[in-house]
């Protein structure tokens, strides 16, 4: 199952990396077009090419470092971080939408001449050559063209600096019918998606370990993903649940991320810090004389969820909880009349964009779950954004979530 794990991410980070090289050699090939059309001596628009070819170069160093040796395990030292990795997380993640903002007016462009032959021009239209070389039209268009382009930039810088980092708490009221009073009193708190590694040390794990520390849950769950690409930094992550298992309960599943290095070795050190792990197995949790069922099953991914196998034990008329990493396992959940499934995995897509109704993520082409709260025949499912990137360092819209459920 391991091979397979590992099969699925060299092929993703293939991919991922052919459709970088390719759309970057289309952008590069295009600014270069534009440069050696302005009105420039040509001993200027040599050394203008000159730096766009090192900057795309530049900006791609981490790319070319990781077909050489690998994803870095472990958090990059500032000094690399901040002038090399950062830039790279800014280009990489904002190009795609220059991209598309470029087509998108070469689109309009060829409508709008296609327009124009069709229908003819008509005296009272100026020329096309006068709207190009009226001063004011022509620097209105430049500063429009600019504005637009760097548009992408700003936002992923804020992303990068600030959306990944701005942390939210999201309270949610869960339904559960004939719940007994107790119940209602308990604080559930999830997390989802750490992704221990370059983008995930110490410091950052320092600042959702306080925040939960804050919340005082009476018990923790966290639905899978604990590393990036290897075991190696799981030892930060294991510190901080262990810190926190010391004040209370914490359940756990694996994710599809736990199975890319040796599962064995990640399951040990989370286990020994004192979590819960459950997979396709349960456990009940007794509060203030009240019954809750706590069940977990394996990732759908990398290994063979059963759910009859992890509710085999439990009393079926207690509420139940079941933690699954994909979302998509929830219609196995309600077949089982499970009211309450948690996941994460999709990390909201990360980037969410919702303009005058029109909702895009790029989680939309994994699942229909992607964030947020969903209620189907009775059953609840929660989806948590995840606290930790993967791909990009970036967040725009999906800031990182820990949820505190109520249930009613």
């Amino acid at each position: 199952m391991r091979n397979t794990s590992l099969l699925y991410l060299v092929l993703s980070l293939l991919l991922f990396s052919t459709i970088i090289v390719t759309t970057q050699w289309y952008l590069g090939k295009r600014t270069l077009r534009w440069v050696g059309r302005l009105d420039l001596p040509d001993k200027k628009k040599r050394l203008l090419k000159g730096l766009t070819i090192c900057a795309l170069v530049f900006l791609n160093m981490p790319l070319v470092y990781t077909f050489i040796a690998g994803v870095p395990k472990n958090p990059v030292p500032p000094l690399i971080m901040y002038p090399i990795v950062y830039p790279y997380a800014i280009w990489g993640s904002s190009y795609v939408f220059i991209l598309i903002i470029l087509k998108l007016k070469d689109l309009i462009s060829f409508a709008l001449r296609k327009t124009k032959t069709l229908a003819g021009r008509s005296s009272s239209q100026p020329a096309e050559n006068e709207i190009y070389t009226d001063p004011s039209r022509r620097n209105f268009l430049s500063i429009a063209g600019k504005s637009i382009v760097a548009a992408p930039v700003a936002l992923s810088c804020y992303g990068v600096f600030i959306g990944k980092q701005n942390y939210i708490t999201r309270e949610v009221n869960i339904n559960i019918p004939g719940l007994p009073m107790e119940l209602q009193r308990l604080k559930i708190v999830q997390i989802s998606d750490i992704h221990c590694g370059i983008f995930m040390g110490e410091a950052e794990i320092r600042k959702w370990i306080n925040i939960l520390e804050s919340l005082k849950p009476d018990i923790l769950l966290v639905t899978g993903d604990f590393v990036g690409t290897s075991n190696d930094s799981v030892e930060y992550c294991a510190a901080g649940l262990k810190y926190l298992r010391s004040m209370m309960p914490i359940y756990a599943c694996l994710g599809n991320h736990d199975y890319y290095g040796n599962e064995k070795d990640l399951i040990g050190a989370i286990s020994n810090s004192g979590v819960n792990i459950l997979r396709n197995s349960s456990d009940t949790i007794a509060f203030k004389g009240a019954d809750l069922n706590i069940c977990g099953v394996e990732d759908m991914m990398n290994s063979d969820p059963d759910l009859a196998i992890a509710v085999k034990k439990i009393d079926d008329t207690k509420a139940t909880i079941l933690m699954s990493h994909n979302p998509n396992y929830f219609k196995e959940a309600k077949k089982h009349g499970i009211d309450l499934t948690i996941s994460g995995h999709t990390h909201g897509g990360q980037v969410d964009i919702n303009l005058a109704g029109l909702y895009l993520s790029p989680a939309q082409l994994i699942t229909k779950y992607v964030k947020g709260h969903f209620i189907e025949n009775g059953c609840n499912l929660y989806v948590n954004a995840g606290i930790g990137t993967i791909g990009f360092p970036l967040r725009l819209n999906v800031p990182p979530e820990i949820t505190v459920f109520k249930l009613i």
